[in-house]
């Protein structure tokens, strides 16, 4: 991921919850609930920056309790669908972020796929 790259991902997350929006992860664990809050670390990236040490969704679950789902060393990410005419125009979206793995750094793709639904 390259500086412009890092900046249009956080630019996404950040107006889906600024609308109210609900995600989906049925990897690591799983989570599904309406998000409250996201964060980035580093908050500002540099342009030599290549990767998101971490990105860190509040949510509450259908229960009521606020719960903290975090992706670290965020190398990449892949919008699958979306179903407006935009990005922005959109209520659903789907994507793979692309999460750094050292097991896996000798092989073709060294890294593991987490695919999010965020729907608002």
């Amino acid at each position: 991921m390259n500086f412009q790259e890092i900046e249009n991902l956080k630019s996404i997350l950040t107006r889906f919850i600024m609308n109210g929006c609900n995600i989906q992860c049925d990897s690591r664990g799983g989570i599904n609930g309406r998000v409250v809050a996201v964060g980035f670390k580093p908050l500002w990236p540099s342009p030599i920056d290549s990767r998101i040490d971490k990105i860190e969704f509040n949510y509450m679950d259908q229960q009521g309790g606020l719960n903290l789902y975090s992706l670290s060393n965020v190398i990449g990410y892949e919008i699958l669908s979306y179903d407006g005419d935009s990005i922005e125009d959109s209520n659903k979206l789907s994507l793979d972020m692309h999460i750094y793995s050292p097991a896996k750094s000798s092989s073709k793709e060294p890294f593991d796929k987490v695919h999010i639904d965020i729907r608002k």
